[in-house]
């Protein structure tokens, strides 16, 4: 028992040696720059040159301290890329005030040498950027960011001169994405975004004309999906209405008079998409055609897949409502339903090509065939935009697809 006691006592005593020794190596040893060289200078200040942790992706970096070897002045760092930057440091905690980077030069004989400027930022104490401009290697300036009075930060994006603004951004004293203008190349104002809760996933968009007109505008949020409006040339009348979620969507469509051309209404649990098309009948504005689509989805690109299954339109001239099925494929008619005057109905039985009539069939009133006739290779006339998938006018579909990441300091 006394044995087993003393081996117990041992390997605790093991495991906990092994843990502060662990312990001691992490906060001390492990991911430290290792020093490679000090000199002391005239002034008693010292330049220190150390060998990076190869975790930070540096390749060397020179730390001048004062004369108490401890508190640092001024440093530089070359990185793996080949950037070479230049720090001040200053404050009460000793931290990093300002940062000039620059391309490397090449001198041909493998020295590191400074080429044109890559970017000059300035901090305040916390760390938190006070100003900084990014350059392209061509010398242009690509971004300038400047703290305001007020603790908002601006941030100015610019085209490949340098000088013509892309986009200019706001961040709040939390340096949150509060709002952004972006602009074409022609210096017309593209759109206009605004964020009130500081989440970039939840925005307010206006879309602007190249003459200065309103095109659109629009919220999205991840869990109410897409509401939004578009107007017609003049920028003030409403053409397109519409809402889209993760389980409906609604779409009304209007001519520049305010009549109503056409209405989208979809269900995702339904997995229908109903939309129907109206026409101006004697001063009146009537349902012309009714399409039935299947849809799986009400959002994203798969919102676009849907496949035609019937359309029921309006015979003017006989006054009476028909219908069409179509194909498995819902890309072809298979058979034309309309109702006779006496009650009966009658089924155009079509051929492969969806627009000759192989039979046709007389049903009874309970649907029974009572009759049957060739067809004789008569031909239907079905217009096109029965059978497609057509909007009056187009949803917005705004991407902002080259946008830099919504951070007030993207360096």
């Amino acid at each position: 028992m006394t044995n087993v006691t003393k081996t117990t006592r041992l390997t605790i005593f093991a495991i906990a040696l092994a843990s502060v020794l662990f312990l001691f190596y992490s906060l001390f040893l492990a991911n430290r720059d290792k020093e490679i060289s000090r000199v002391t200078f005239p002034d008693k200040t010292q330049e220190v040159v150390y060998l990076p942790d190869p975790a930070t992706n540096q390749r060397l970096k020179l730390i001048r301290f004062k004369e108490d070897g401890f508190t640092r002045i001024s440093g530089t760092i070359f990185w793996n890329s080949g950037l070479i930057e230049d720090l001040t440091f200053g404050g009460p905690d000793n931290v990093v005030l300002t940062s000039i980077e620059y391309y490397p030069l090449d001198d041909k004989e493998g020295k590191d040498t400074r080429g044109k400027k890559r970017s000059d930022a300035r901090f305040a104490v916390d760390g938190s950027y006070t100003y900084h401009a990014v350059y392209r290697p061509d010398g242009t300036l690509e971004r300038l960011g400047e703290l305001q009075p007020m603790g908002t930060y601006n941030a100015t994006f610019y085209f490949e001169d340098g000088k013509s603004v892309h986009r200019q951004r706001t961040f709040d004293e939390k340096k949150r994405y509060r709002s952004e203008k972006i602009f074409r190349r022609d210096g017309s104002l593209l759109a206009s975004i605004y964020s009130q809760a500081g989440d970039y996933s939840k925005t307010s968009t206006m879309l602007y004309r190249e003459d200065g007109t309103t095109y659109a505008t629009f919220t999205r949020d991840p869990i109410d999906g897409e509401k939004g409006q578009v107007f017609a040339a003049n920028g003030s009348t409403m053409i397109l209405e519409y809402a889209r979620d993760y389980y409906n969507l609604q779409e009304i469509y209007l001519d520049e008079k305010g009549n109503l051309i056409q209405n989208r209404d979809g269900s995702r649990m339904g997995n229908l998409l109903t939309v129907r098309a109206y026409r101006e009948v004697g001063g009146q504005m009537l349902m012309a055609y009714r399409q039935r689509w299947m849809m799986t989805h009400t959002l994203g690109p798969d919102a676009e897949k849907v496949k035609l299954r019937r359309v029921e339109y309006y015979d003017f001239a006989a006054k009476r409502a028909c219908e069409i099925q179509m194909d498995v494929a819902g890309t072809t008619p298979k058979t034309i339903t309309c109702p006779e005057a006496n009650g009966t109905s009658t089924v155009k039985r079509l051929g492969e090509d969806g627009i000759t009539v192989d039979t046709i069939d007389t049903l009874s009133k309970s649907n029974k065939v009572v009759a049957t006739a060739k067809g004789n290779g008569a031909k239907v006339d079905i217009p096109a935009e029965w059978l497609q998938n057509i909007r009056p006018t187009p949803l917005p579909n705004f991407k902002d697809e080259d946008a830099p990441p919504p951070v007030y300091d993207f360096h």
